[in-house]
């Protein structure tokens, strides 16, 4: 843990079939792709990219993450053939840090998510003054529930009308989510 509480994580990471690194304004046009695709943003608790500039607004945000130290978002970058595939973040707070992830539909079921999230989680537990990892989905987000079984969490339990799903429902009702963790 760096000075004032500062959580560092590195700038880039890898894993057999995946390299992870801070995005840059030119993959914007491959963040939209998914960013803007109804079936990928289902489940989300952002809504989907209507436009460039929503997704140009997304890469500010975390270029704000990385430079307060709190926020890390990495893009997922397929190393076969070098296409930003996804998303995968760590969010550090007084409570521990929160895993969150996100991936283009042509890569799902191939286990992309799990080791992405599950090397972001990887070096992440290595911080030892974070006692708490955890992560939340939707109730009936069975693939993202899988990914975090996968990657070691526990589940607690349903945490009821958590989290406003605005892809699923345009009401504002927030929806039941199943909560993660792994702690120390």
């Amino acid at each position: 843990m760096a000075a004032a509480g500062v959580i560092v994580m590195p700038r880039t990471l890898r894993s057999a079939r995946l390299a992870l690194r801070p995005p840059v304004a030119a993959d914007a046009p491959a963040l939209f792709a998914f960013a803007g695709d109804p079936a990928v943003t289902r489940f989300l608790d952002w809504a989907t990219h209507e436009d460039l500039d929503d997704t140009h607004a997304l890469l500010a945000d975390i270029d704000e993450g990385w430079d307060a130290g709190d926020d890390y978002c990495w893009v997922i970058e397929h190393l076969a053939d070098a296409r930003v595939i996804g998303t995968v973040g760590c969010q550090f707070d007084a409570h521990g840090a929160q895993i969150g992830y996100v991936l283009a539909r042509d890569y799902w079921g191939l286990g992309l998510a799990t080791e992405a999230a599950g090397t972001v989680f990887d070096t992440a537990r290595e911080i030892e003054d974070v006692h708490r990892f955890w992560a939340t989905c939707d109730i009936d987000n069975y693939a993202s529930i899988r990914v975090l079984e996968h990657i070691g969490m526990h589940r607690e339990g349903i945490l009821q009308r958590w989290s406003e799903r605005p892809n699923l429902d345009s009401s504002g009702v927030p929806r039941d989510v199943v909560a993660y963790a792994w702690v120390r």
